[in-house]
């Protein structure tokens, strides 16, 4: 189906009404995909906790990526929550150390 108005319009208000219902939400830096429609957001602090904070709210499921990388000396991996929400895909991921990573796997 495709989206009636700009393709900004689905997922802006879609994260508007999230923000809206959800005030508790983990802070996040959002941006709108407009070839994708799609809506992206990245947790800076909270960790794996944060991500399933959304997750709780969003449902879909939460993967780590296929590759670790160093990053400022240590080795690191995002982990990706991939759902439909209010008919918009949204994307919210983390970077985590691979030790703190692999703890909250376990964990969860």
């Amino acid at each position: 189906m495709k989206p009636i108005g700009t393709p900004q319009l689905a997922p802006a208000t879609a994260l508007v009404q999230l923000l809206q219902e959800n005030p508790d939400l983990p802070s996040a830096t959002w941006t709108i995909d407009t070839e994708a429609h799609s809506l992206h957001g990245h947790l800076h602090t909270g960790g794996f906790e944060a991500l399933s904070a959304y997750a709780d709210v969003l449902g879909g499921e939460i993967a780590p990526s296929r590759r670790d990388w160093e990053f400022q000396g240590r080795m690191v991996r995002s982990h990706t929550l991939n759902t439909v929400w209010r008919d918009v895909r949204v994307r919210v991921a983390v970077v985590l150390p691979v030790a703190a990573a692999v703890g909250s796997a376990v964990a969860a």
